[in-house]
């Protein structure tokens, strides 16, 4: 574990400092660059890279800055190559504007948001592993807003549809979409009372998972008031606890675990011996394993 630990850190470190030159002068990174970076903060985050990366290309053509070297702006508000709303007050504006690294970050907290509510909210697609593309349907269906546009049963062209059809474009990925019949054809989403099967063929992506004995820290994201807590549970998904300390390390001890679309790891603080649950998208290798 300690040479796959130093080998992200280089990777990071040089990656990085070209990411560094290239935002800090308001010029536009190339493709590769920002596939390289959504690579990264999807896997680790729990999305597989190529959800991201489609929502990418259709957002923004990877583009952070515009023609003159201003932050790409859709509507007079949505920044940047994940398009994300400038006018919520959920993110650091600055960085959301001027920091391609943080745009991504930021578009990855706000689609794990649509993944949460589409588990809390929204039919089941098998169970909902956040490892297979195909159950990402609704959730996708969320990050361009829950209109009728998007609805299988009143247009042709959803926003679903054509992330696939990036998918398989580009990416020479296939993801098969949900049946149509699956949605309420009066309009609207299907409820949570609602189960539907993972499609027969279904495809894998590429998200990290830890194993016992790995050591994590961590990795939670930057929002307009500082960084968020990593939470200790008493479960998967259970009561909160209490929190982990962002220079504190723990020690997997069991997972993951599949609970509500969520892989869950139990975990053993290193610093106060505490134990708990905590989540996999907050979490990433310690450089000191």
């Amino acid at each position: 574990m300690g040479k796959k630990a130093l080998a992200i850190l280089v990777t990071l470190a040089i990656f990085f400092g070209a990411v560094n030159i290239g935002f800090s002068q308001n010029r536009n990174l190339s493709r590769q660059e920002v596939e390289k970076v959504i690579e990264e903060v999807a896997t680790k985050r729990g999305i597989p890279s190529i959800i991201m990366k489609c929502i990418a290309k259709k957002e923004s053509t990877f583009r952070q800055f515009n023609s003159n070297g201003g932050p790409l702006l859709g509507a007079g508000r949505y920044v940047g190559i994940m398009q994300i709303d400038g006018e919520s007050r959920v993110y650091n504006i600055h960085k959301l504007k001027n920091d391609p690294v943080y745009n991504i970050e930021a578009g990855a907290d706000h689609l794990l948001g649509k993944w949460k509510m589409a588990n809390d909210k929204m039919a089941q697609i098998g169970n909902m592993d956040p490892n297979i593309l195909e159950h990402w349907y609704f959730a996708l269906w969320g990050y361009n807003g829950l209109l009728d546009r998007n609805d299988p049963n009143r247009s042709s062209k959803t926003y679903q549809d054509r992330i696939y059809e990036i998918a398989l474009k580009d990416y020479n990925q296939k993801i098969n979409i949900v049946d149509k019949r699956s949605v309420p054809s009066r309009g609207g989403f299907p409820r949570n009372d609602r189960r539907i099967s993972t499609p027969e063929e279904y495809h894998e992506g590429d998200i990290i998972k830890y194993q016992p004995d790995d050591i994590v820290k961590p990795d939670t994201m930057e929002k307009v008031n500082g960084k968020d807590q990593l939470v200790l549970h008493d479960g998967p998904r259970g009561k909160a606890i209490g929190t982990v300390k962002e220079d504190q390390t723990m020690t997997i001890l069991e997972g993951p675990v599949l609970k509500r679309g969520f892989y869950f790891y139990k975990v053993k603080i290193n610093e106060d011996l505490r134990e708990g649950w905590v989540y996999g998208n907050w979490i990433t290798l310690s450089m000191e394993d």
